[in-house]
């Protein structure tokens, strides 16, 4: 018979598997900042509330993140930012920032904005559509387009699939161990040999621009380029393109289309947000109202759901030793939800962004996590929020339509996509 805490224990990592958002709820109020789930080899910590984020992203020489994740590395490549620590981990971003500074950022809009309209050329008013499928692939190949020029995306047949495939295995085995990683697990061979298939056609995209006389000023080319004399390697470039195309693609879709539908099916605020773009230039940055939306939909719907940690050195917390190999798990959902942080934190409310408004509180960096924090926060979350706004824009300006969708409910932990799609009547083209 199993020991009352280890059963409990299997039941509230059943109840986590089954539906994590609410079961982090319900444990935080029930046992405070530290749950353990689970027994043996899938035995893991829960560390939820404020204090216990701040405390873990004030504390990094703990915690790393090389250990939390190996296990994905035949998927996200040894040299993925996400499963490096240390002085590794910082050669790799040193050479990878420059791709991602404001102004070669915003030197991308324009190709966000041309294959969000290019998704949206053939509705028309009446039509019935599932939004989330179309701005996926248009924020897929919008990114491909910026990290290896437009010609690849004509060359990019099967990505889609192969990137797909990826994904499910990571936002599946996202805590570790959760799936079998070996031979007959069908997901995982599906994963491994979409790996294989991107990590060949990047190869062959890195081969053609070699042989160009000039390396290009998408990302593949300042990455080709280098810094101060170094560069990546041909298979560390490979690994963080793979890693921006699958995690930051998928996240970035999914957050654009929460930002429709909590936007679109509240009449009033999608009136005055429509109004604010058609009195805006489209070439000028958009407006200042565009950037709460954005806020505010990160708030509610971060890119990634939960974030791990593998202790590195002991230490006690909350009333709980901590010994080198226990995983840790925190989570940006939950944080942003505390109504101790968050005034009503269910309600999609843009308006507590804004400095002139009463309800306005500026965030401590482990209250907000959109990207994540500390040493590891997304490199790409400058391109993510530029793409989230440009696509918005792009398509407030150009359709209206009435949400049919009443109760969308996320799904996954990395990506939180809308788990049965975000349903519109086109009612107008503009």
């Amino acid at each position: 018979m199993n020991a009352p805490g280890v059963s409990r224990g299997l039941a509230d990592l059943h109840a986590f598997s089954a539906d994590p958002y609410a079961t982090m709820s319900r444990l935080y109020r029930e046992h405070g900042a530290i749950t353990e789930l689970g027994a043996g080899p899938m035995r893991f910590r829960l560390a939820l509330g404020t204090d216990a984020t701040a405390f873990i992203l004030g504390h990094s020489e703990l915690f790393s993140w090389e250990a939390a994740f190996t296990a994905l590395a035949p998927l996200t490549g040894r040299s993925a930012l996400l499963v490096n620590d240390g002085d590794r981990h910082r050669h790799l971003r040193r050479l990878v920032t420059p791709a991602f500074t404001t102004r070669r950022v915003a030197a991308h809009r324009d190709t966000v904005t041309r294959h969000v309209e290019q998704a949206m050329d053939g509705w028309v008013p009446g039509e019935v559509v599932d939004l989330y499928p179309p701005l996926r692939r248009a924020v897929r190949r919008a990114t491909l387009a910026s990290l290896f020029g437009a010609a690849a995306v004509e060359r990019a047949d099967g990505l889609d699939e192969w990137l797909h495939d990826i994904h499910q295995a990571i936002d599946t085995d996202v805590v570790g161990g959760s799936i079998d990683r070996g031979s007959g697990s069908p997901v995982w061979r599906r994963a491994l040999l979409a790996r294989s298939a991107v990590h060949r056609w990047v190869i062959a995209e890195i081969e053609r621009r070699t042989r160009l006389d000039e390396p290009g000023a998408d990302v593949l080319g300042v990455l080709l380029r280098g810094v101060d004399g170094a560069r990546l390697t041909d298979d560390e470039i490979t690994d963080q393109l793979v890693s921006l195309l699958e995690a930051g693609a998928e996240t970035t879709a999914a957050q654009l289309a929460w930002m429709v539908y909590r936007t679109m099916r509240d009449r009033p605020l999608w009136a005055s947000v429509t109004a604010a773009l058609a009195g805006h230039p489209s070439d000028a940055p958009e407006p200042p109202r565009l950037a709460r939306l954005v806020s505010e939909t990160m708030r509610l719907y971060p890119a990634t759901a939960i974030i791990s940690r593998t202790v590195a050195a002991e230490f006690t917390f909350a009333g709980t030793r901590f010994v080198p190999g226990d995983l840790l798990i925190f989570s940006p959902f939950h944080t942003h939800r505390l109504d101790a942080v968050w005034p009503d934190p269910e309600r999609f409310d843009p308006g507590r962004w804004d400095p002139g408004s009463p309800r306005y509180r500026r965030p401590a960096p482990h209250e907000f996590l959109p990207f994540g924090g500390g040493p590891h926060r997304c490199i790409g979350a400058r391109f993510a929020t530029m793409a989230i706004t440009a696509a918005f824009a792009a398509l407030a300006r150009r359709i209206d339509g009435e949400v049919l969708t009443t109760d969308a409910r996320p799904a996954g932990l990395i990506g939180m996509r809308p788990r049965a799609g975000i349903t519109v009547r086109i009612t107008a083209r503009r």
